[in-house]
C-alpha cells in the first residue's frame, strides 16, 4: 500500500463545501483501490455542526438538511419543532426549486442545534449570525490536529 497525505473534498456529510486537509490516503499499487483514513469522524461531524451554526453566511440547502439530520429529525419533525408546514421544510431543502429559509426560522434552527448539541459560545455573537447573503457557499476547510478538528485559513489550505 502506498500512503499519501492529501487535501480532499469530503462529500459524505452531504455538504459539497467541506474540504479536509492532510488526510491519509492508502492506495493499492496493484488494483488502484484507495482508502481514505479520517480520524475522529464523530468529532468531525460535531465540528461541522459548530461551524455551520456560527457562520455569518445564511445556510445553504444542504446545510439546512445536514443540521436537521444532525438532530435526528425527519422533515415532519423539523416542521413540527419550527412551527411551519411540512411542505416548507421540503422547499428549503429542494434541489429543484429551493426557497430560502426565513431568517427567524434559520436562527431558531441554529439555536435548537446549539442547545441540543451543547455548543458553547453560540449566543456570544448572535448579531453576526445569518447576516451575510452569499451567492456562493464558502468552502469549509478543516484539519485534524493535536487539539482535534480546526478550521484552516484559505491561504494555508492550498485552496485557490
Amino acid at each position: 500500500m502506498n500512503e499519501t497525505c492529501e487535501l480532499v473534498r469530503y462529500g459524505d456529510l452531504g455538504l459539497p463545501n467541506v474540504v479536509l486537509k492532510d488526510i491519509t490516503i492508502k492506495k493499492c499499487p496493484e488494483c488502484g483501490h484507495s482508502l481514505m483514513l479520517i480520524p475522529d469522524l464523530d468529532g468531525l461531524s460535531r465540528y461541522v455542526v459548530e461551524c455551520l451554526i456560527n457562520k455569518p453566511e445564511r445556510l445553504s440547502r444542504p446545510e439546512i438538511s445536514f443540521l436537521r439530520k444532525s438532530l435526528g429529525w425527519s422533515k415532519a419533525d423539523c416542521a413540527r419543532n419550527l412551527h411551519v408546514w411540512p411542505e416548507q421544510v421540503s422547499r428549503w431543502e429542494s434541489d429543484v426549486t429551493p426557497v430560502p429559509m426565513q431568517v427567524q426560522s434559520e436562527l431558531l434552527l441554529r439555536a435548537i442545534v446549539a442547545l441540543i448539541k451543547q455548543v458553547e459560545g453560540f449566543s456570544n455573537h448572535l448579531e453576526e449570525i445569518a447576516t451575510v447573503n452569499s451567492a456562493q457557499t464558502p468552502l469549509l476547510s478543516i484539519h485534524h490536529g493535536h487539539k482535534g478538528w480546526e478550521t484552516v485559513l484559505k491561504k494555508d489550505a492550498g485552496i485557490v
